[in-house]
């Protein structure tokens, strides 16, 4: 098959889509893995694969229904020679600064947007693709989407960090979010 082919098939693929809402894969912990393995590498381009056709800005690989510590993160801040940056078993060591309240979306609740306050600032240690570990310390966008796409690899939402009001006023939207999964499941019979 062609690589467009290919592509387009992975697009339409339900077993390759990116699981939403109510999807038991997006609350389990994920395990670590080994950043040298082809199986690592081959989750990582499948994941930019997903990244670039959904239009997203992050992605952790709890969310494609795979149990492994690998983020990857498009930075909307930096240049598009430095802005794609993949993540293997990340660790937030440190946040600081105070919380920010700032309007996140999230791949896994498509159309949802909800205020969300986070640290200002993170330092996160990670392994490269190439198995180099390094340690960033960021206060931009990249500090957020790190926070966000770290608590997917713990098995937290970002509606999680709602307020109780908060989640009082979003919980029709969650459940018209869950009913829309579940129904997806019944009709393509998973």
């Amino acid at each position: 098959m062609s690589l467009d082919g290919q592509m387009a098939q992975e697009r339409i693929n339900p077993d390759r889509m990116i699981r939403r809402y109510g999807d038991g894969c997006l609350r389990l912990p994920c395990q670590e893995v080994d950043p040298t393995k082809a199986s690592t590498t081959e989750l990582i381009q499948r994941m930019w694969r997903i990244l670039e056709a959904d239009g997203g800005v992050g992605l952790a690989a709890p969310q494609i229904g795979v149990n492994s510590r690998v983020v990857i993160i498009r930075d909307p801040e930096a240049s598009v020679a430095k802005s794609r940056h993949t993540l293997i078993n990340p660790e937030v060591v440190e946040t600081f600064g105070p919380d920010v309240p700032f309007e996140e979306g999230c791949l896994s609740f498509p159309g949802l947007f909800f205020e969300v306050n986070r640290p200002r600032g993170v330092v996160v240690n990670y392994t490269d693709e190439s198995g180099h570990k390094h340690q960033v310390r960021n206060q931009g966008m990249f500090a957020r989407i790190v926070l966000h796409e770290v608590d997917h690899l713990d098995g937290v939402l970002f509606s999680d960090h709602l307020s109780f009001l908060g989640k009082l006023w979003m919980a029709p939207r969650l459940l018209l979010q869950r009913m829309g999964y579940l129904f997806w499941k019944l009709r393509n019979g998973k």
